[in-house]
């Protein structure tokens, strides 16, 4: 009896992380204005504007480095992951674009040794380099590029530089 308790308790807990999860939303836009001693950011929209509160432990980026909230400007391209309370739109995570561009996909392959990363493409794949102080985030902690596989789901932070795609940053969306 109390392996079933142990293990209905284990299946409780992982069922509401899996909730959390599935609660939190993205929305993408321009970035409006930036009040760093509310703690808000606001993107432009066709109709309204949208604020978002951001959460006590929030974390902000720009160009795929962390910053603080008042890094980011108005007209930075954003990305806000957030969840909906009451009223409230409780940004989690602020990532602003003002050089860099965001891709996501699938790694088709790993090379450690050239510090790259290839994402399945559906005409033709691309080659991301990393920049010798890029960062690899898995579950918010850094890690090493070595622990990123073929298969998982990746975002990249990157820059164009001539015929090359310079990463500044790898994070891990979703494990094979």
């Amino acid at each position: 009896m109390m392996r079933a308790v142990k293990i209905s308790a284990v299946v409780a807990v992982l069922l509401g992380f899996v909730t959390v999860l599935s609660a939190a939303e993205e929305a993408k836009g321009t970035i409006k204005l930036v009040d760093k001693e509310r703690r808000e950011v606001v993107l432009k929209g066709v109709v309204s504007d949208t604020r978002y509160e951001l959460n006590k432990d929030a974390t902000c980026w720009l160009d795929g480095v962390a910053c603080k909230i008042s890094d980011l400007a108005p007209d930075d391209r954003a990305v806000i992951v957030y969840e909906k309370k009451g009223d409230h739109l409780m940004a989690m995570q602020v990532r602003g674009l003002r050089k860099a561009q965001e891709s996501t996909g699938t790694v088709h392959d790993v090379f450690g040794e050239k510090r790259e990363v290839t994402l399945k493409g559906t005409v033709k794949n691309a080659t991301y380099e990393l920049k010798s102080d890029a960062t690899v985030y898995i579950d918010g902690k850094k890690a090493n590029l070595s622990d990123i596989r073929p298969g998982d789901t990746v975002t990249v932070t990157y820059e164009p530089r001539g015929d090359k795609m310079i990463a500044n940053d790898v994070t891990l969306v979703k494990r094979k």
